[in-house]
């Protein structure tokens, strides 16, 4: 087996030929470089060089009538069958210009004058019309004419003689052009059918026109009679006069005569003496095959290209003829359009020709170096099949629907020639292959024949004369349906043939004995291949499956499973390692045998792809299909592998030369190569890296990088500001643009609006996630800052947060902001509220739990405070400490010191009306009792909630009943769920002071008010301090 690293991966189209000419007219360009054919809704531009499409004129799904290039090479005039014309600038193909022709029918003929300036146009309506180009209007309308326009021309001395001549279904007309009007000379009929060219002679004193009705006659322009009816005995689609510098064969050059060169239905070139009514030349053999249906004219157009010095003939199959003009010798053919592709083959040394079978009797054979297009005749029906010989390159066999395969061989001026042929199926022959010493065919009346291939026929030493007759060896009836395929070893003792009928033989290649069936697939198998080194053979079916068998055993070793219609082609490559196929999609797929994967998929065709021939070295491949178009594909492996390697040596030395750029703080130029490479991750690190160790230059850094280069960073601040990690660095570069550029500059970038949008949602985003976060930090600072025990009210100070009134309002604001948008999220979520009310209950269970145990403790506390004598405070004490806060000796606390401790979060729960009452009751004592805690200062909190305690306490320890009143009655909150704000703000949180513990007890029935406040209210208010 070979080594892994000849495994293919990759296949690129280094060329495409498609249908370029499906008209009936062409033009050449004056120097003739290129060709301009009609081609359904375009028009094909055709380099005459590489014989490939350098351009197309595409005319919006518009079918093309006819095309008109001007004398001087300036425009290209283009007539739409919607009765619109478009001009078009050469080379360019660029639209200068679309109008109306006014024409009431498609417009079926257009010509230039001499000079490029003016344009007359016959339409299928019977009308003509004379344009000015250049100042864009229609200088005449031609009428009196009848008829659909075969002919249009202007005299060739319009200034001397204003004369313009059209030929309108069987007559000719002459018109006499004015000023701003027109005038119809005179109407010449001597013509029995539509007449199809008009030719002036040099001298301006001869008209010769020629039609479909086998005559060719010449007028004399000054009475206006026909001087000659010449018969040539076959309908002509166009003729050329001789012109001075150009000879015709059989004609002279000096010489007074009028000599016609014409092209029949038969396809014969001849030359004619017009004048005096005589054939001086003719052809032995015509221009192409004709076909095997009658009424075909077999040539639609005939012109003269001085620049190649050729005669250009266009054929019922949409190909281009090229002729020497002195000789009529066919030196070069061009296939404007091949039809379905249902085989090809490489032949010739080194591969230099490819042989395409079409739909057609004909077979193609295309120079590789020009793609010029030679056209083979010799079969009498569709060819089906071809194949090349394993050891001499330059034979080649076919097999046709005429019930005969025939065998070709090259010769080395491009020519091809028949050496031998084979007869003897009784049906149509769909598959031929040859191979060392004989050749193998089957046909669609299910048997297979072995052809014995003479040494005189293998030899490329040997010049045949005539074309041998092959025998027939061996005879078998080998499938039951149509035969699709035939192969033959590498070793040439083997062959296998695929069928319709679900199954694949093997067969010994000396008598044709069947050595074995292979059997699995579920359709027919319309191809198979044996391996070129293994003993395995493969075969492609309609199953959509291709399958692998053993010759020893003859089992199926692998099925390759990845087309989703019929599989219709294979070959093997990578000696034996991989496989390429086709199917009937257009899909070109790429498999490794061991792996059974497919490796790459192409997609270059529209339809079925019946054709595909691998190079010999496998660097080249070809397919073609229903799609007429044939793709030349190139292997890329070995490229794709460099590519990456120099790819990979590239960008270690651009990251040594980042390195050392940011090691050495060369910022400009650090960015310079990241933007230059595009590439982000790099342009992010050089970022990282200056706003690490010198933020401060990133200014100056941005203020040497052009404008271009500051688009393309912008870009990529617009990507880095999508995570929060790059954050930083996309906002520093923002900040720096948006503050140092214009409004000017800023327009100046290219797609600014468009990165300026992208930023706004993520930057947003950041803005809001760094505030919570500023604003979380500064509460923690205030809140290590504020906690003591026994703290002195006349030694107190504020810690430096609360200075910053400002930041106190915005935290204020923000938390209340924050808790309406839960709060409406929580009231939008209704399985939300459900698990709130079931964690209410929860909670409520434990904080029943937790007060009874809170109870027992407060009671041991108060006792033994009594028994150590604490000493109460009074009220005289609060009266003086208010009397010291109005003479200014206490300073005051923060606007809001209690909103800086406790934000709350509403927590909407399912109520009843009579507790939505109670709770509005409740919100609205509490909304009191804080609205008066806020002109407290910190040293009349202090006192406040001293007096409370002692208060508490001897209404709860010097009165049982008041005690008992305090701890069991629940006073306003009915509802178990009024103690679970408190006890939720106890769980969360283990932070207390004086305040929080007493927890509300010693007011009886408003208890739950406090700084920690653990009565439940419905209103679901829960503790965040």
């Amino acid at each position: 087996m070979a080594s892994k690293a000849l495994l293919k991966s990759n296949f690129a189209v280094e060329a495409k030929y498609d249908a370029y000419f499906t008209g009936q007219r062409v033009q050449v360009t004056k120097d003739g470089e290129a060709l301009l054919c009609e081609c359904g809704d375009s028009v094909g531009v055709v380099s005459l060089t590489s014989g490939q499409v350098t351009g197309r004129i595409r005319c919006e799904e518009d079918q093309v009538m006819s095309i008109s290039l001007a004398p001087d090479n300036s425009s290209i005039v283009v007539a739409l069958k919607s009765s619109s014309i478009q001009q078009y600038q050469w080379p360019s193909l660029e639209l200068l210009r679309s109008f109306r022709s006014y024409h009431r029918g498609p417009v079926t003929v257009m010509n230039w004058d001499t000079t490029s300036t003016l344009l007359i146009t016959g339409a299928a309506d019977s009308s003509a019309r004379v344009w000015d180009i250049h100042q864009k209007y229609c200088t005449h309308s031609l009428k009196g004419a009848s008829g659909v326009f075969g002919a249009a021309i202007f005299d060739s001395e319009l200034v001397k003689r204003p004369r313009v001549y059209g030929a309108a279904a069987n007559t000719i007309y002459v018109w006499t052009l004015g000023a701003g009007s027109s005038q119809l000379d005179a109407s010449l009929k001597g013509h029995h059918s539509a007449v199809t060219s008009l030719e002036v002679t040099q001298d301006n004193t001869h008209l010769v026109s020629c039609g479909l009705d086998r005559v060719i006659i010449l007028w004399e322009l000054a009475t206006m009679t026909s001087k000659k009816v010449v018969p040539v005995f076959e309908s002509l689609s166009g003729l050329v006069l001789q012109q001075p510098g150009i000879v015709f064969p059989g004609a002279q050059a000096e010489d007074d005569h009028i000599y016609a060169l014409v092209v029949g239905d038969r396809g014969i070139p001849a030359v004619w003496q017009v004048d005096t009514g005589r054939e001086v030349w003719k052809a032995d053999t015509p221009v192409l095959t004709p076909p095997d249906k009658d009424g075909v004219t077999l040539v639609n157009q005939v012109i003269h290209s001085p620049a190649l010095d050729s005669i250009l003939m266009t054929t019922y199959d949409h190909s281009i003829v090229f002729a020497k003009t002195s000789s009529m010798e066919i030196w070069k053919q061009l296939a404007g359009y091949n039809d379905q592709i249902l085989a090809a083959v490489f032949v010739g040394a080194g591969e230099s020709h490819l042989v395409v079978a079409t739909n057609s009797i004909q077979l193609r054979i295309y120079n590789r170096q020009n793609f010029s297009c030679n056209l083979i005749s010799g079969h009498t029906a569709l060819v089906l099949s071809l194949a090349s010989h394993p050891t001499q390159p330059e034979i080649f066999a076919s097999s046709s629907h005429d019930n005969s395969a025939r065998v070709w061989r090259l010769k080395e001026d491009g020519t091809v020639v028949c050496i031998a042929s084979a007869i003897g199926h009784t049906l149509s022959i769909g598959c031929v292959t040859l191979a060392r010493g004989f050749m193998v065919t089957g046909s669609k009346d299910m048997c297979i024949k072995k052809w014995t291939l003479g040494k005189d026929i293998e030899d490329s030493r040997n010049s045949v004369s005539s074309v041998s007759a092959l025998s027939s060896t061996h005879t078998e009836k080998a499938h039951d349906k149509d035969i699709n395929c035939v192969c033959v070893s590498v070793n040439y003792k083997l062959i296998a043939t695929a069928s319709q009928d679900k199954i694949a033989k093997v067969w010994d290649s000396d008598n044709l004995s069947l050595l074995g069936i292979l059997r699995g697939h579920r359709r027919g198998i319309w191809c198979v291949q044996f391996s070129p080194v293994d003993e395995v053979l493969a075969t492609a079916s309609a199953d959509a499956t291709i399958k692998i068998w053993t010759i020893s055993d003859f089992c199926n070793a692998a099925t390759l499973e990845g087309h989703s219609v019929s599989v219709l082609q294979l070959s093997w490559l990578s000696q034996g390692q991989q496989i390429l196929s086709t199917g009937s999609d257009g899909l070109l797929k790429l498999w490794t045998v061991k792996t059974r994967q497919c490796v790459q998929t192409f997609d270059e065709h529209e339809g079925k792809a019946w054709a595909m021939v691998v190079s010999e070295d496998e660097r080249k491949v070809v397919t073609g299909g229903e799609d007429a178009t044939l793709v030349l594909w190139k292997d890329v492996t070995q490229e794709e592998i460099d590519q990456a390697l120099e790819e990979a040596a590239r960008l270690a030395a651009e990251e040594q030369t980042l390195s050392n750029l940011i090691k050495d703080k060369k910022w400009a130029k650090a960015f310079g190569i990241a933007v230059r490479l595009n590439q982000p991750f790099r342009a992010l690190k050089v970022m990282k890296a200056l706003l690490d160790e010198s933020p401060d230059q990133l200014p100056n850094v941005l203020s040497r990088l052009r404008q271009d280069q500051i688009a393309s960073l912008l870009g990529f601040a617009s990507s880095w500001n999508t995570k929060t990690k790059n954050s930083r660095e996309a906002q520093s570069i923002i900040n720096v643009l948006l503050k140092t550029l214009l409004p000017e500059e800023m327009e100046e970038l290219g797609g600014w609006q468009q990165t300026l949008e992208g930023l706004l949602p993520y930057t947003e985003r950041h803005l809001r996630r760094l505030s919570a976060l500023y604003q979380s930090s500064t509460i923690l600072t205030y809140m290590s800052s504020s906690i003591s025990l026994g703290m002195d009210p006349k030694g107190f100070t504020l810690p430096p947060v609360m200075d910053n009134v400002e930041l106190l309002q915005t935290i204020q604001s923000t938390a209340d902001k924050h808790d309406s948008e839960m709060e409406d999220e929580d009231e939008d979520d209704p399985d939300l509220k459900a698990s709130v009310k079931n964690s209410i209950m929860e909670v409520d269970s434990e904080s029943e739990t937790d007060e009874e145990n809170d109870e027992a403790s407060s009671k041991e506390k108060v006792d033994k405070e009594e028994d150590e004598g604490i000493e109460e405070g009074s009220d005289e004490e609060y009266e003086e400490h208010e009397d010291r806060v109005k003479a200014g000796e206490v300073p005051p606390a923060s606007i809001d010191d209690l909103g800086a401790n406790f934000v709350f979060e509403k927590v909407t729960v399912e109520n009843s009306e009579d507790e939505e009452a109670e709770i509005v009751s409740d919100e609205e004592d509490q909304n009191k009792d804080s609205m008066k805690r806020k002109d407290y200062s910190i040293d009349q909190l202090e006192l406040e909630t001293k007096r409370r305690k002692d208060n508490r306490g001897r209404g709860i320890f010097k009165d049982r009943g008041g005690r008992e009143k305090g701890i069991n009655h629940r006073g306003r909150g009915e509802s178990p769920n009024d103690d679970y704000r408190g006890s939720r703000h106890q769980d969360q949180h283990n932070f207390r002071d004086h305040a929080g513990r007493s927890r509300g007890r010693g007011r009886g029935g408003d208890r739950g008010r406090g700084f920690r406040s653990r009565g439940r209210n419905k209103g679901g208010f829960k503790s965040r301090g």
